[in-house]
C-alpha cells in the first residue's frame, strides 16, 4: 500500500499542472485556515489551541472557558477545516519530494524513492488530526477535562511540530540536493559541448 501510494505521487510529480494545482491548492488553504483563526481571535482575544505551539495542560483548562458562544462555533469551523488542511499541507510536500528525487540523477535519489521517502509526509497529517480530535473531545468534555486527554492532545501537537520542523529541514535538504545535481549536469553538458566543438 505505502509503495503504491509513493508510486501514485511520483506519477502526479510528472504533471507540471498538478505541481501547480497542489502549490496552489495549499497556499489558498493556508490562507483560509488562518483567515478562520482570526475569526475566533477576534471572539476570544487569543489564538485557537491549534496553533499555540508552547501550549500547556494549564492553559487549556485556563482557556476552555473563552470556547462559548460565537467563539466556540468559530473554533468548530476551524477544527472541521482542519481535517482538510494537514492533508492538503502534506500533499504538497509529498509532490515536491517526489518531483525533487525524481529528477535527480544521483544514484542515493533512487534510493530513498525506492524507500517511499514522499509517503513520510503523511506522517504530520496523521498527528495533525490526533491533536484535533484530541482537542474536539476535550471542548465537548467540558470545562473539566480528564488528564489524560490533556496530555494525549499535547503529546500530538508535540509529534505534529516534531514532524513539521523534520518536513522543513527535509524540504530544503532535497532542493539543494536537486539544484546541485542540475548544476552538475549543466556543467557537464557545457563540458561535453566545448569537447565536440574542440574535435569539429
Amino acid at each position: 500500500m505505502i509503495t503504491r501510494l509513493n508510486q501514485s505521487l511520483v506519477s502526479l510529480s510528472k504533471r507540471w499542472w498538478v505541481v501547480v494545482l497542489v502549490l496552489t491548492l495549499n497556499a489558498a488553504s493556508f490562507g483560509i485556515l488562518f483567515s478562520l483563526e482570526d475569526q475566533f481571535e477576534r471572539l476570544s482575544g487569543l489564538p485557537t489551541f491549534d496553533t499555540q505551539n508552547a501550549l500547556t495542560a494549564d492553559q487549556i483548562i485556563e482557556q476552555l472557558p473563552l470556547y462559548q458562544g460565537e467563539a466556540r462555533d468559530a473554533y468548530l469551523r476551524f477544527a472541521a477545516f482542519d481535517f482538510v488542511f494537514p492533508f492538503v499541507a502534506a500533499l504538497n510536500l509529498a509532490v515536491l519530494w517526489a518531483l525533487f528525487l525524481r529528477t535527480n540523477t544521483w544514484r542515493i535519489a533512487g534510493r530513498l524513492l525506492a524507500w517511499n521517502i514522499p509517503v513520510l509526509a503523511f506522517l504530520g497529517t496523521l498527528f495533525d488530526w490526533g491533536e484535533n480530535i484530541s482537542l474536539l473531545t476535550i471542548l465537548a468534555n467540558g470545562l473539566v477535562p480528564e488528564p489524560g486527554l490533556l496530555q494525549t492532545a499535547l503529546m500530538f501537537k508535540a509529534l505534529k511540530l516534531i514532524m513539521l520542523n523534520v518536513s522543513f529541514a527535509l524540504t530544503s535538504a532535497l532542493l539543494v540536493f536537486a539544484l546541485a545535481n542540475w548544476t552538475t549536469r549543466v556543467i557537464q553538458a557545457q563540458r561535453h559541448i566545448r569537447h565536440e566543438r574542440a574535435r569539429a
